[in-house]
């Protein structure tokens, strides 16, 4: 294994291997670089500003080129943007700061056209060179701050949000990598658009909850109010002949990508809440109740769908009492009671048994 330990900014971002850690495309077992940071906390600002450049830069290697020639092209970038610009000082400013204005902008453009070693193909890089405004969140508590359309958003500790300077003016846009709360605001005329990697989150107004930390196997979205569109973003590519692959979500509904697999699921949020007006706390009796009832009650609180055989469970019935207990506490109770159990199936819940 190489000796990083004096690498510079610029000989990771010349790395492959750290290059690949970059953009989250080792396998999950791969934990070289975290251990290495646990190693040497005093390289963590180097290696964010590396990292930094490399999601800027973001290129993508081909088929017909090797690694060499790849850093070859991202070495000829920085010298000829220093040649073209020799006041600057490339090495001295935050590279997160000048990557997509200077290496991407004077640098990417030039080499692209004349040796056509860089091939940018990702929709998150194209649109980085318009990005001017960044939120980073590297406390240990969520910071909460409003964009420009009125949308609020809640940003978890290790996370990042990018948007270009043009937000709220003919599109809304942003690029996360780790954790958020989004409360959009309302506009029918252009949805909001949620950049997660290879995954999409696209509404018209409502509150969700995307966890995309790179460390992570998965990307969940998990929705709290209104309607929710996730599709991967290469389905939805201008040339794709296929249909897109698309997953609506509801209330107390959750889209689950696996990143190895490329794989989108739909399922349930672990602890769904309760969406009308009853307190979480309230209770909820019942007496000899039909089940078919309760599971009707169920529904109406929840908005969750219970499937279930009406003929096989018809003389079922139930006396319980909840109040704090989840969803699926109750659920399970209820299963104990009826001789039955039951599965989460495309984000509704099904039940299965004998009957009683």
């Amino acid at each position: 294994m190489k000796n990083y330990n004096n690498c510079s900014v610029e000989d990771l971002v010349l790395d492959a291997y750290f290059r690949k850690w970059s953009l989250g495309e080792l396998p999950s077992k791969d934990t070289f670089w975290e251990k290495w940071l646990e190693k040497y906390p005093e390289k963590t600002q180097l290696i964010e500003d590396a990292k930094s450049l490399v999601i800027a830069l973001k290129v993508k290697n081909t088929d017909m080129f090797s690694d060499e020639e790849i850093n070859d092209g991202i070495q000829n970038i920085l010298v000829e943007t220093q040649h073209k610009y020799p006041g600057l000082k490339i090495i001295s400013f935050k590279w997160l700061r000048i990557a997509a204005s200077i290496a991407i902008i004077f640098g990417l453009s030039w080499w692209m056209t004349s040796k056509n070693v860089l091939n940018i193909t990702n929709i998150d890089t194209i649109s980085s060179i318009e990005q001017k405004a960044t939120h980073t969140n590297h406390g240990k508590q969520s910071i909460i701050f409003e964009l420009a359309d009125g949308s609020k958003i809640t940003l978890e500790p290790h996370s990042e949000l990018r948007y270009g300077n043009e937000f709220g003016k003919e599109k809304r846009e942003v690029f996360l990598t780790g954790g958020a709360f989004f409360d959009v605001a309302k506009d029918t005329q252009r949805p909001f658009l949620v950049y997660t990697g290879k995954l999409v989150t696209k509404v018209i107004g409502t509150s969700f909850r995307i966890q995309a930390y790179e460390k992570d196997n998965n990307i969940s979205v998990d929705v709290r109010s209104g309607k929710v569109t996730v599709y991967r973003q290469d389905s939805k590519s201008k040339n794709s002949k296929s249909l897109s692959t698309e997953i609506v979500l509801i209330p107390n509904q959750k889209a689950v990508f696996e990143k190895e697999q490329e794989l989108l699921v739909k399922t349930l949020v672990d602890k769904p809440i309760r969406l009308n007006t009853i307190p979480e706390n309230a209770s909820l009796v019942f007496s000899e109740t039909k089940v078919s009832d309760i599971f009707s009650r169920l529904e109406g609180i929840y908005g969750v769908k219970i499937g279930f055989d009406k003929d096989v469970f018809n003389k079922c019935t139930v006396t319980a009492s909840f109040q704090t207990e989840t969803l699926y506490e109750k659920l399970a109770l209820i299963c104990e009671i009826i001789q039955a159990k039951y599965e989460i199936v495309d984000g509704e819940i099904m039940i299965y048994g004998k009957g009683c």
